[in-house]
Protein backbone atom coordinates (compact mmCIF):
# COMPACT_ATOMS: atom_id res chain seq x y z
CA UNK A 1 0.00 0.00 0.00
CA UNK A 2 2.47 2.62 -1.16
CA UNK A 3 -0.18 5.34 -1.35
CA UNK A 4 -0.89 5.04 2.38
CA UNK A 5 2.81 5.35 3.14
CA UNK A 6 2.97 8.45 0.94
CA UNK A 7 -0.01 10.05 2.65
CA UNK A 8 1.29 9.24 6.13
CA UNK A 9 4.63 10.81 5.22
CA UNK A 10 3.21 13.98 3.62
CA UNK A 11 0.48 14.83 6.11
CA UNK A 12 2.68 15.64 9.14
CA UNK A 13 4.95 17.79 6.96
CA UNK A 14 1.98 19.79 5.69
CA UNK A 15 0.60 20.27 9.20
CA UNK A 16 3.90 21.36 10.71
CA UNK A 17 4.45 23.88 7.90
CA UNK A 18 1.22 25.75 8.67
CA UNK A 19 1.37 27.27 12.15
CA UNK A 20 -2.07 28.87 11.80
CA UNK A 21 -3.91 25.53 11.88
CA UNK A 22 -6.07 25.37 15.02
CA UNK A 23 -5.28 22.71 17.61
CA UNK A 24 -8.51 20.78 17.06
CA UNK A 25 -7.80 20.41 13.33
CA UNK A 26 -4.23 19.34 14.10
CA UNK A 27 -5.65 16.67 16.43
CA UNK A 28 -7.98 15.38 13.71
CA UNK A 29 -5.07 15.26 11.28
CA UNK A 30 -2.95 13.40 13.84
CA UNK A 31 -5.74 10.87 14.39
CA UNK A 32 -6.14 10.28 10.66
CA UNK A 33 -2.41 9.92 10.22
CA UNK A 34 -2.34 7.34 13.03
CA UNK A 35 -5.17 5.41 11.40
CA UNK A 36 -3.46 5.44 8.03
CA UNK A 37 -0.19 4.35 9.63
CA UNK A 38 -1.92 1.46 11.38
CA UNK A 39 -3.48 0.33 8.11
CA UNK A 40 -0.13 0.48 6.36
CA UNK A 41 1.65 -1.37 9.16
CA UNK A 42 -0.90 -4.16 9.46
CA UNK A 43 -1.23 -4.93 5.78
CA UNK A 44 -4.83 -5.90 6.49
CA UNK A 45 -7.79 -3.57 6.63
CA UNK A 46 -9.58 -4.00 9.94
CA UNK A 47 -11.87 -1.58 11.70
CA UNK A 48 -12.39 1.64 9.78
CA UNK A 49 -12.47 1.02 6.05
CA UNK A 50 -9.85 2.50 3.79
CA UNK A 51 -12.63 4.45 2.03
CA UNK A 52 -13.73 6.07 5.30
CA UNK A 53 -10.17 7.04 6.23
CA UNK A 54 -9.59 8.49 2.76
CA UNK A 55 -12.83 10.46 2.91
CA UNK A 56 -11.79 11.86 6.28
CA UNK A 57 -8.40 12.71 4.83
CA UNK A 58 -10.10 14.54 1.96
CA UNK A 59 -11.95 16.64 4.51
CA UNK A 60 -8.67 17.52 6.19
CA UNK A 61 -7.19 18.50 2.82
CA UNK A 62 -10.15 20.79 2.16
CA UNK A 63 -9.60 22.41 5.57
CA UNK A 64 -5.90 22.85 4.86
CA UNK A 65 -6.60 24.46 1.47
CA UNK A 66 -9.01 26.89 3.15
CA UNK A 67 -6.33 28.19 5.53
CA UNK A 68 -5.32 31.75 4.63
CA UNK A 69 -1.73 32.81 4.06
CA UNK A 70 -0.39 29.37 3.16
CA UNK A 71 3.06 29.66 1.55
CA UNK A 72 3.14 28.52 -2.07
CA UNK A 73 5.56 25.65 -1.38
CA UNK A 74 3.25 24.30 1.32
CA UNK A 75 0.25 24.70 -0.97
CA UNK A 76 2.14 22.68 -3.59
CA UNK A 77 2.64 19.95 -0.98
CA UNK A 78 -1.05 20.02 -0.03
CA UNK A 79 -1.99 19.75 -3.72
CA UNK A 80 0.30 16.71 -4.05
CA UNK A 81 -1.37 15.21 -0.99
CA UNK A 82 -4.78 15.90 -2.54
CA UNK A 83 -3.78 14.20 -5.81
CA UNK A 84 -2.43 11.19 -3.89
CA UNK A 85 -5.64 10.91 -1.85
CA UNK A 86 -7.79 11.16 -4.99
CA UNK A 87 -5.70 8.45 -6.69
CA UNK A 88 -5.97 6.26 -3.60
CA UNK A 89 -9.76 6.67 -3.48
CA UNK A 90 -10.00 5.80 -7.17
CA UNK A 91 -7.82 2.71 -6.67
CA UNK A 92 -9.87 1.67 -3.64
CA UNK A 93 -13.10 2.06 -5.61
CA UNK A 94 -11.72 -0.12 -8.43
CA UNK A 95 -10.56 -2.72 -5.90
CA UNK A 96 -14.02 -2.83 -4.32
CA UNK A 97 -15.56 -3.55 -7.71
CA UNK A 98 -13.09 -6.30 -8.56
CA UNK A 99 -13.03 -8.03 -5.17
CA UNK A 100 -16.08 -9.20 -3.29
CA UNK A 101 -14.93 -9.31 0.35
CA UNK A 102 -17.87 -11.53 1.29
CA UNK A 103 -16.41 -14.28 -0.90
CA UNK A 104 -12.94 -14.16 0.64
CA UNK A 105 -12.24 -17.24 2.76
CA UNK A 106 -9.21 -18.45 4.70
CA UNK A 107 -6.90 -20.80 2.81
CA UNK A 108 -6.77 -24.28 4.32
CA UNK A 109 -3.33 -25.31 5.51
CA UNK A 110 -1.51 -27.83 3.32
CA UNK A 111 -0.68 -30.97 5.24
Amino acid sequence: MNWITLLVALLPVAVSAIPSIPGNIKQIITDITSSLGAIAASGVVQGPSVSNVLLALSGVIVALKAEPNIPSDVLTLIDALDRAAQAAMAADQVAQQKVDPSLVQPISPVA
